[in-house]
């Protein structure tokens, strides 16, 4: 059937994508950023949805492509159809117009807002800077050669970590710094390996700090920390550490910046307009995200489903009273024969891409509010604001399915020391407690939104970070929801001297980056009170007997996410 498709929807049938003025106005983007053959590469794919004032975050774009390459699309590898980006521009719009709320994890203990500096405790403190840099430090320069000679051009003070003699006294300092600045400003930058700076910017956002986070983009292949190449493998980790970390920080409607300028230039108007991180826009240089929480392709699989179903000879098309029938059986409703009559044009058999195009249409004329309504969205605007203090909001099915709670989450290093296998999962399951173990699965970036799902219908999380591997997203992971603060366990492990990796030895300085990675998340963990070991078999009794000990209390666990 895919070939078929694959033959039938090509340039020469561009006529038959639009079936209205809704299908019409997206056909103009897409065409704006489609190849030839009218289909779209993913990487194009974010910025035609910014046009349409659509914000999704770089996970949800791998989803889209997910739901649409894997389950059958008539496109070429890494491309999506009109079809397919009319279903998902119409599914992310409908979302947006349900305003659905972050769900919130089962592992929640701790109810964290928006930090708030009393300006008694501000001029008490000898740290009064409006901008905290962190991030990567020697031997980068953009401190010193392009933040502070901005920063001292606009008249705002900056406190910069990254001094040439560095002395016990000014932990402090630097702390009161870290604590009272307005923004704290990061780079994660190409020279060095960043890690306990990737942690930290994870933890500070999960406790909805105002963070700037600026990442460098890997120019090459050949990346040199401390003198040394890094190797493929290591190469593939911080990639994998990175993206996790883009994840979680566009979850909360952060935007990830590439250009420091752009980034320096966002910070500013924060400071001087009173703007937060997730109110800037693409005119302010940033990249924004909006609802980065919600798990994206469902349409699009129904759709999918749908026509299958009625194409039970897998000719790859249907007809017109397929196209009804198909329709009905997605949607519950009755498509008007008489509507697409009248813009079926010549043909009478209709491909996959067709049929999505259609449904699009259909729903969006369907569903187009009355005058009266539009005038009634605009008085009531003002007031939403009261109405969410005593109105529920809609949240997505998906994330209401009580059948998806487990007791525990599985984090952490997966590798050479199976300690889910050995030593985790045959305590857990004497004690009848139910679990998610994420190592049954590869790792791709295509299912860190389905990891994070899974992750957060959990009643505790349980990360090890072993001395066989780097493990850096699974810190950030940790990091994060320590900020969050959620109910966990740590098994915090040091890389030893002479340590192998997949059969390849890992310098000192690497062991060093990684270690210290791995100190500054056992101090985040010992300040929030989350409970610290090195025994893996100690720390998973300790995770069971805070679950046991506390089963008979309905009161100590969350029951809802919402």
């Amino acid at each position: 059937m895919a070939t078929l498709q694959r033959s039938i929807s090509t340039s020469d049938r561009a006529k038959t994508k639009v079936w209205g003025s809704f299908t019409s106005s997206l056909w103009s983007v897409f065409r704006k950023y489609s190849d030839e053959e009218h289909h779209l590469h993913f990487s194009k794919l974010r910025r035609s949805f910014n046009d349409l004032e659509l914000f999704p975050s770089t996970s949800q774009v791998h989803e889209m492509l997910m739901c649409a390459v894997e389950y059958g699309s008539p496109c070429k590898e890494d491309h999506i159809t009109f079809g397919e980006f009319s279903v998902l521009v119409a599914e992310l719009r409908d979302y947006y117009a349900i305003n659905p709320t972050s769900p919130v994890p089962l592992s929640l203990i701790k109810i964290r807002t928006e930090p708030t500096l009393h300006r008694r405790k501000r001029r008490e403190s000898l740290a009064n800077f409006q901008v905290f840099l962190g991030g990567s430090c020697n031997p980068t320069r953009w401190r010193a050669e392009i933040a502070i000679p901005y920063f001292k051009e606009h008249g705002i003070t900056f406190y910069n970590p990254q001094v040439q003699h560095w002395k016990p006294e000014l932990m402090e300092l630097e702390a009161q710094a870290k604590q009272m600045a307005d923004v704290l400003f990061f780079v994660i930058d190409s020279k060095t390996r960043a890690i306990s700076s990737m942690i930290e910017v994870a933890y500070l956002v999960a406790t909805n700090r105002q963070v700037i986070v600026n990442v460098c983009d890997f120019c090459n292949s050949n990346i040199e920390v401390d003198g040394l190449v890094l190797s493929d493998r290591e190469m593939s980790d911080i990639t994998k550490g990175r993206l996790i970390l883009t994840d979680l920080v566009e979850r909360n409607s952060v935007p990830i910046f590439a250009d420091i300028r752009n980034a320096l230039n966002c910070t500013r108007l924060i400071l001087t307009e009173g703007l937060h991180v997730q109110g800037l826009t693409l005119k302010n240089g940033a990249y924004p995200v909006k609802y980065g929480h919600l798990k994206l392709g469902r349409a699009l699989l129904e759709l999918r489903e749908a026509f299958n179903s009625v194409d039970s000879g897998d000719d790859g098309f249907l007809t017109s009273k397929d196209v009804c029938l198909a329709y009905k059986s997605c949607t519950g409703e009755d498509l008007d024969t008489k509507w697409l009559k009248q813009r079926r044009r010549i043909q009478n058999e209709f491909v996959y891409e067709e049929f999505c195009s259609i449904v699009t249409e259909y729903r969006s004329q369907t569903q187009t509010p009355s005058i009266f309504q539009r005038v009634l969205e605009q008085v009531l605007q003002p007031f939403r604001w009261i109405l969410s203090k005593f109105i529920t909001p809609v949240v997505p099915e998906s994330y209401n399915n009580d059948d998806d709670v487990r007791d525990i989450y599985l984090g952490g290093s997966c590798g050479d020391l199976e300690w889910r296998q050995d030593v985790a999962i045959p305590k857990l399951r004497k004690y009848g407690l139910s679990f998610v173990d994420p190592a049954v699965h590869n790792w791709d970036q295509k299912l860190i939104p389905i990891h994070v799902a899974l992750r957060e219908k959990c009643r505790l999380l349980f990360y090890v970070i072993t001395c066989d591997r780097r493990s850096l997203g699974s810190m950030c992971e940790a990091g994060y929801y320590i900020g969050k603060g959620c109910r966990m366990v740590l098994c915090i492990q040091k890389i030893h001297p002479e340590c192998v990796i997949a059969n390849e030895k890992l310098s000192d300085s690497s062991i060093r980056d990684y270690n210290r990675g791995r100190e500054y998340l056992r101090d985040l963990a010992s300040r929030e009170g989350v409970p610290l070991f090195e025994n893996i078999s100690e720390a998973t009794d300790c995770t069971i007997s805070l679950l046991t000990d506390q089963s008979s209390s309905s009161s100590s666990l969350p029951s809802s996410p919402l």
